[in-house]
């Protein structure tokens, strides 16, 4: 009854695959300004995950930064490599809970409340700025500062 066809790319699509750049720009924006992260570099790998992703499901799809990991780095001002490091690890993380089929399980368990309650903490904190050291959400080693103690 459907057809399915290799590629299909209409304007239709091109809208869709760009429903979620009013929340990319300004994190990304937060993360060149606030965090340093290098433009070129976060452009040129935002870009070439969109293309693999629109390869790998044959349609364009918006690709979204973590947005938990954004939050938190905007608001408490981490260093690139901390953010670096963060998303090597979500990787690994989501790549074992994925091939393992635990993930399944996870999303069947959890209630829908919690995760928009999540949500609407993130957003919260990132909007009234209280994700910072004193909101209690400091790494190991860290001081009430936020320098990290690495000077």
């Amino acid at each position: 009854m459907s057809e399915h066809r290799d590629f299909e790319f209409s304007l239709r699509e091109l809208a869709g695959s760009m429903g979620d750049f009013g929340t990319l720009f300004p994190l990304a924006i937060g993360y060149i300004a606030v965090n340093g992260l290098d433009p070129a570099g976060l452009f040129i790998m935002l870009s070439l995950t969109n293309i693999a992703i629109g390869l790998v499901y044959r349609l364009p799809m918006p690709l979204q930064l973590k947005k938990v990991i954004a939050v938190a780095a905007i608001a408490q001002k981490w260093p690139p490599s901390r953010i670096y490091a963060s998303g090597l690890g979500l990787g690994v993380t989501w790549f074992i809970l994925v091939f393992s089929g635990a993930l399944r399980k996870i999303i069947e368990l959890t209630p829908t409340f919690v995760v928009r309650g999540i949500q609407l903490a993130l957003g919260v904190m990132l909007a009234t700025g209280r994700a910072g050291p004193r909101a209690g959400l400091r790494c190991a080693g860290e001081t009430l500062s936020g320098d990290g103690g690495d000077a």
